[in-house]
């Protein structure tokens, strides 16, 4: 750890970013900068900071120091781009793949994603306030301009992206929009990994030709049925791929849990992007985890019911974590009343907040 930590402090650029990573090949000019490496290279020194504080490690300040070094380079340098590209007129707000690509308003700008999923660096925020405004304004602009269904990654690879579409919607869960959530995943399981085509107009028989598999790149004349063919290069490869398989499932992962606060504010998300729709219909519906791992050390599991008729939602979690409180992001209705073991809790919203300790809840909706 300590040598990962030594290597990213002391191999950056006299502006202090990290120099262009092999993984990011995808999201722009290999002998350009890029701030998803930044954004790693954060992650990855916070990380080994607190991992510092909870060893009571010698050089815990040094891995500080390293990671608010980084820190304001990469602040420093999006400041930077952005007042560039106001200057030139440009009047949507997006951090473009790095400082070499001022304006440069493509789909390589999906390295942004790296900011919610997987770094976590939203959550606090790390950076600072007005950079997280621009990640986040940033989503909006990749929604606005390169999603039809899947993202559309024409800067690279001229075909659909189906681990990023999972990225995208992991991002989207992450910030409370089950929406957009909802409509990346949708399209992630219904095209790029059921897709089917004929080459027949009309033909009731289709091919199957994606099976599950989770293709790296998804071809617009598989995903449309041959409505669409590009006229250059097109990719339809990495089949089964594993890095899409995982996407998909550390998604339904946090749509059912997730962890937050590991060293502060310790707190679980119960059922963050449970839809709604999914728990509705005669006879209530629910969901359910058992002895899943947690970051805490601790197995984890909860059951939610939910009574449409009596607009009312229960939650049991039979062996609560040590010092960890629940949220549970109730998107049913308004919420009219909450209880924890039979306590009334104050109302807070759509996000009920539970003790530590909790092992049954009841929430009322209107």
């Amino acid at each position: 750890m300590l040598d990962g930590a030594r290597w990213i402090r002391d191999n950056r650029s006299p502006f202090g970013l990290l120099p262009s990573g092999w993984s990011t090949e995808h999201i722009g000019d290999k002998d350009k900068p890029h701030y998803r490496d930044d954004l790693w290279g954060l992650a990855g020194l916070y990380e080994a900071a607190r991992l510092g504080e909870r060893l009571a490690a010698a050089e815990t300040g040094k891995l500080w120091a390293a990671f608010d070094d980084l820190k304001a380079a990469t602040a420093n340098s999006i400041r930077w781009v952005l007042g560039q590209q106001r200057a030139r007129g440009e009047w949507q707000t997006y951090v473009p793949t790095g400082p070499g690509d001022v304006g440069r308003l493509d789909s390589t700008i999906i390295g942004a994603l790296a900011y919610f999923h997987p770094t976590r660096l939203y959550s606090g925020p790390k950076l600072s306030d007005d950079i997280d405004a621009a990640f986040r304004s940033t989503l909006e602009t990749i929604w606005a301009h390169f999603v039809t269904g899947g993202f559309r990654h024409d800067a690279a690879w001229h075909a659909y992206g189906p681990y990023l579409t999972l990225q995208l919607a992991h991002a989207f869960l992450l910030i409370g929009d089950q929406d957009r959530m909802d409509s990346c995943l949708g399209w992630a399981v219904g095209n790029a990994a059921f897709a089917r085509m004929s080459r027949y107009d009309g033909a009731a028989q289709q091919w199957q030709v994606a099976s599950g598999s989770w293709n790296e790149q998804h071809a617009y004349p598989v995903a449309s049925n041959l409505a669409e063919i590009p006229d250059r290069c097109w990719y339809m490869g990495g089949i089964p791929h594993g890095w899409a398989a995982a996407e998909f499932t550390l998604l339904v992962r946090d749509i059912l849990f997730s962890e937050a606060g590991e060293d502060d504010d310790r707190h679980i998300f119960l059922a963050p992007g449970v839809l709604p729709r999914w728990m509705r219909g005669d006879g209530g519906h629910g969901v359910s985890v058992h002895d899943a791992p947690t970051v805490f050390g601790t197995p984890f599991g909860y059951t939610l019911q939910h009574d449409e008729v009596a607009r009312r939602v229960v939650i049991d979690i039979p062996a609560p974590i040590d010092g960890v409180r629940y949220v549970y992001p109730c998107r049913l209705g308004a919420v009219t009343s909450v209880s924890a073991d039979n306590v009334r809790q104050p109302l807070t919203g759509t996000d009920i907040q539970l003790p530590a300790g909790t092992r049954h809840a009841e929430i009322g909706y209107a």
